[in-house]
């Protein structure tokens, strides 16, 4: 994986290079990293230019986590420059949404979309979690993956991806959860101008279907997609469909 300097830490993404007519930046959740992409990265390469970054303090990249979505917001503003990205698309999937959302209210120079996938405009996190991630989060990590994942997921998946949870830092989690609890743009969604595409599991309960509905509603010219049979990691529990909806959706824009 290539690497800039952001920030003075060595950010690591993956990148396709390749010009093409759109350039996607995908943001990854609380604790995540630029796997949680790689069904997209692996089925979208001919769509458009893929930017693929570990946040800072996440998988390989340097850096600590931050614990605000501004402070992603403006570590996200020096990245897209760093990497030159003069013109993109702002993909994110639950925390990584809101850092978009925020990106947009920004004015974030170079926007020209935002792909929102299991977000909302406020990410009020429960205390169950906070508990379980401070007191005993080896045992809590598979009650944190029964969450995000669909009842009827594939239990190959769901080890997969207990792995991935546990092996982030608890810290780098607590952090990300107090960065979207504090999150809330509820009243400032009509300021986005740019087009929006809102897509959602419909047995997401994480982010649930009204989250998603709320920002559809909320935002001009944004649509909302359902991915029936998916949870909260719809890009990996449902990747055909998701990468259908993501093309179609770069292939509108104007």
């Amino acid at each position: 994986m290539p690497e800039v300097f952001v920030q003075e830490f060595a950010i690591h993404f993956q990148d396709t290079v390749k010009p093409m007519p759109r350039t996607v930046v995908f943001l990854h959740g609380a604790g995540g990293s630029h796997h949680t992409w790689r069904d997209q990265w692996a089925g979208l390469k001919g769509i458009a230019r893929l930017v693929v970054p570990d946040l800072p303090g996440h998988a390989e990249s340097m850096g600590h986590p931050r614990e605000t979505v501004e402070g992603y917001d403006a570590w996200l503003a020096d990245f897209v420059k760093e990497a030159g990205l003069s013109k993109f698309v702002l993909a994110g999937h639950s925390m990584g949404g809101a850092i978009a959302l925020q990106a947009a209210l920004s004015r974030i120079r170079g926007l020209e979309a935002l792909i929102l996938a299991g977000t909302g405009a406020k990410l009020k996190v429960s205390p169950v979690i906070f508990n379980g991630i401070a007191a005993r989060f080896k045992e809590f990590a598979p009650e944190l993956v029964e969450w995000m994942m669909a009842k009827a997921a594939d239990p190959a998946l769901r080890e997969d991806v207990t792995r991935d949870v546990l092996s982030t830092k608890p810290s780098t989690f607590a952090s990300d959860f107090r960065a979207c609890d504090a999150f809330d743009v509820r009243s400032r969604l009509g300021e986005i101008n740019v087009p929006a595409l809102v897509v959602v599991g419909d047995d997401d309960r994480l982010t649930p279907l009204k989250y998603s509905e709320f920002l559809a509603t909320n935002m001009r010219g944004a649509v909302l997609k359902i991915i029936h049979g998916a949870g909260h990691i719809a890009m990996l529990e449902k990747p055909t469909e998701m990468n259908n909806v993501i093309a179609s959706f770069l292939h509108s824009l104007v």
